[in-house]
């Protein structure tokens, strides 16, 4: 093989290949740099399984339960899209009751950015 396509091979198995990232400043957070990801796909699939619930359970919900199920899955993508200085991520599936418990609007200004990272269909189109 050479050179060229061992360098492609492993920029394609790298464990970011497949993700844009970006760093952000966070103000709120003594000026620290946070490097974000778009979310993975086992993230999207809990999040819809948090927002999808069986139609039972739906039916007795109040606006606040329902918030709170939506803040879950949030935190479940929050916790997600999170990269220490080597890429890995920041949060384990064990951290997010500890994150849930000071979820707030920073967090969700950076979800949010994080998700802009996607492209849709028709920005892939465009290229």
């Amino acid at each position: 093989m050479s050179k060229v396509k061992n360098n492609i091979r492993s920029l394609i198995l790298s464990p970011m290949a497949g993700f844009r990232t970006c760093t952000v400043k966070v103000a709120e957070w003594e000026g620290a740099e946070i490097k974000l990801r778009e979310p993975s796909g086992k993230a999207w699939v809990e999040w819809r399984e948090i927002m999808q619930p069986e139609e039972d359970s739906e039916q007795k919900q109040t606006a606040s339960q329902i918030a709170h199920r939506s803040m879950l899955a949030d935190v479940v993508l929050f916790t997600d899209v999170l990269l220490d200085e080597n890429d890995e991520p920041i949060f384990t599936d064990d951290d997010r009751k500890e994150v849930e418990q000071f979820y707030g609007p920073v967090h969700a200004r950076l979800l949010k950015q994080a998700l802009e990272l996607g492209s849709s269909q028709a920005d892939a189109e465009k290229k």
